[in-house]
């Protein structure tokens, strides 16, 4: 193989030699991670730098086929073969959701349709969201995150002026006032609530900041005849190089990155603590539970992993597509998911394409 890539280097020259070099690497990396990823995925092993990775993995599989394309004059076989497996890879993860579900059976029982929403930061979106809230007038719990209260933000009361009388149901989680109530959370239902109470969240040694003030809200309602468990939760974000603790913008210089670096590994783990948290709650009760939330995790990173066990995903089982619920520049992830526990299942799963916050709404109906 050596001979091979020392031959194939000899060959290449110019601009196009210095291409293919940049590809093969590229390709040999993302191949690299690939199967990092997947030895760490299949065994139930965990590293915070792999987790915050896996965020990106489809990102990374596919680009690196494409880099594999670039690598022209280079052997085939190492060019091939590492292709292959990121784009078999990529299908593994992400073909669910691109095979056409099966129809499904008339519902033998009620159903119930849920929405979750993170309301964003930017007050120049709620009256659209307000709006969107009302027309949506067949959604029967909705799971709100970001319910502000802070300066410039009346959150809980246009949220209950404009939608109280088709939600009678009501559970309210303020937030810290130092973070100007960024956390807060919201369930409201056409089902009268109860035995409503607000968990902290750990925090690992993350020391301030949204990581720190994350909590779940839950409740209990008499859904169709039978009684559920309701819970909403705005998980731990990753660390972003150019945001501080609490997702300010301080811009980007070798400080910034610098305490990225180091607060990396404490929001992984904050992250992942918070997950086993619920997963805790979702096996520890009698009843079915839902879970709605911003959980700040996509579908196929290494956190996600741990609710796979006592709970379902509403969109893996019954949506079409990728399904992002956020975007960051043009690179998009679902941040927003529906889970349930055995008891109930999902019957469609679909995100809306309305500019309402940064976040899009995820609906799931559910028997």
């Amino acid at each position: 193989m050596t001979d091979a890539i020392g031959s194939a280097l000899r060959r290449l020259s110019g601009l196009r030699g210095w291409i293919a070099i940049a590809g093969f690497a590229l390709l040999w990396t993302a191949l690299g991670i690939d199967i990092i990823l997947w030895l760490l995925r299949l065994s139930g092993g965990y590293s915070s730098k792999a987790n915050l990775l896996s965020h990106f993995w489809p990102y990374l599989s596919f680009g690196g086929a494409l880099a594999g394309l670039l690598a022209r004059g280079m052997p085939n076989s190492l060019r091939s073969i590492p292709t292959v497996w990121l784009l078999v890879s990529l299908a593994i993860i992400h073909g669910k959701q691109i095979v056409p579900k099966a129809d499904l059976p008339p519902p033998r029982g009620a159903t119930v349709r849920v929405m979750t929403l993170n309301l964003g930061g930017a007050p120049g979106t709620r009256r659209r969201a307000m709006r969107y809230l009302r027309q949506r007038r067949n959604v029967d719990i909705l799971f709100l995150q970001e319910v502000h209260g802070g300066p410039g933000f009346r959150d809980r009361s246009e949220l209950e002026a404009a939608l109280g009388r088709r939600f009678p149901g009501r559970a309210w989680f303020k937030g810290a006032p130092e973070n100007r109530f960024r956390l807060g959370l919201g369930i409201m239902s056409r089902f009268p609530l109860r035995e409503i109470r607000t968990l902290q969240l750990p925090s690992g040694k993350t020391r301030t900041g949204r990581c720190r003030q994350a909590a779940a809200l839950t409740a209990k309602a008499w859904v169709r005849g039978r009684q559920v468990r309701l819970v909403t939760a705005h998980l731990c974000p990753p660390a972003i190089p150019w945001e501080d603790a609490w997702g300010r913008p301080v811009g980007l210089s070798l400080g910034t990155v610098a305490d990225w670096l180091a607060s990396l590994r404490e929001f992984e783990y904050a992250r992942r603590s918070q997950i086993r948290f619920l997963r805790a709650l979702a096996e520890g009760g009698v009843e079915p539970l839902i879970l709605a939330g911003d959980l700040n995790t996509t579908p196929a990173s290494l956190d996600i992993l741990e609710l796979s066990g006592p709970l379902k995903n509403a969109y893996t089982a019954r949506g079409m597509g990728f399904g992002f619920t956020y975007s960051l520049w043009s690179l998009g992830a679902r941040l927003d998911h529906v889970f349930f526990s055995d008891g109930i299942a999902a019957r469609s799963a679909s995100i809306a394409d309305v500019d309402i916050s940064d976040h899009k709404p995820l609906e799931a109906v559910l028997e």
